[in-house]
């Protein structure tokens, strides 16, 4: 190795060694100074982070904890849409939250607490805010998983973004979740399917399971029009928020549904189709694979309204 490579790496190796003990300042300053050995770039063209939002059980969070989420990939989270320190389908949510702690760790979570700990979280003004809910194992070691493992809560929060996405493009792909029925951390399969799909030039990708029948988005709910009726897939997917939401608009509007088996050969006799999620309720899918759909029907903005009507609970 030439001698400036060489003196290169041992600077690195040092800064590596400092950032480990630093500060968050201090980290940032270390951080300018190992880019500028490799690249010129100064201190002032490193922009200072956010700080970190978040609380662990309405504490600040731990290393140990944030070690415990970062290197156990067990756990389960859930999405809530935020306003007035109210939201929609809050009993859902709270039914879901505790169904999938005993699930996986053998113990519940009382939803007093999480309605708690989430109304500490979120400022009571005007702005919509997108919380994430994290429960994950508070042990020390995953030894013995039999042995009812208590719950961390950890809860974040930002303002959710004003404008709405557009319509989406997406490709199918067999793809099948662990238990799907469970939102839960293990997310690896969902986001590099949706990095092939955008490789591809599609936005997103659509999951089919082995028989091909239409389950779930990467993170979120599907559902088709045939021109009389909506048409929800019944292949096992996440019961998400947004899609329950949806159904008892539906309902309350006196919009037709149906659920059943989907393939995805049956895809071009629908005249539209539709993701929910809770950040963005309920949008247009303009194609799957070689199929379009119809934008700008009339049914997307009743959909809409549908799921809108819900009300709101006082957390």
């Amino acid at each position: 190795m030439p001698g400036p490579a060489r003196a290169m790496v041992f600077q690195l190796q040092e800064l590596e060694m400092r950032f480990e003990n630093a500060s968050f300042l201090g980290r940032r300053a270390l951080l300018a100074v190992g880019l500028s050995a490799v690249g010129g770039v100064s201190a002032a063209d490193v922009p200072t982070p956010a700080p970190a939002v978040g609380r662990i059980d309405g504490e600040p969070p731990s290393v140990g904890d944030l070690r415990a989420m970062a290197l156990a990939n067990y756990g389960h989270f859930s999405t809530m849409r935020i306003r007035r320190r109210s939201v929609q389908g809050l009993d859902f949510q709270l039914a879901r939250l505790d169904r999938s702690t005993r699930l996986l760790f053998g113990s519940e979570l009382e939803g007093e607490r999480v309605r708690r700990l989430v109304r500490e979280a979120v400022p009571d003004d005007d702005r919509t805010w997108l919380v994430r809910i994290n429960v994950f194992p508070r042990v020390a070691g995953f030894a013995d998983l039999t042995r009812p493992m208590p719950a961390g809560v950890f809860v974040t929060q930002s303002p959710l973004a004003a404008e709405a996405p557009p319509p989406r493009a997406v490709r199918s792909v067999q793809h099948e979740r662990v238990l799907p029925e469970v939102k839960h951390v293990g997310t690896f399969g969902l986001f590099h399917h949706r990095k092939l799909a955008q490789a591809a030039g599609f936005d997103d990708a659509l999951f089919l399971d082995a028989r091909r029948s239409i389950s779930e988005g990467s993170t979120w709910n599907v559902g088709f029009y045939d021109g009389c009726r909506v048409v929800l897939p019944t292949a096992p997917a996440l019961p998400g928020g947004a899609i329950h939401l949806l159904r008892l608009g539906m309902r309350s509007h006196g919009i037709p549904f149906v659920e059943r088996d989907i393939r995805i050969d049956e895809i071009k006799d629908f005249e539209l189709a539709f993701w929910t999620n809770v950040p963005d309720t309920v949008r247009p899918l303009r194609r799957i694979d070689a199929t379009e759909f119809s934008v700008t029907h009339p049914l997307h903005e009743r959909l809409k309204a549908c799921y809108e009507s819900n009300e709101w609970t006082v957390l």
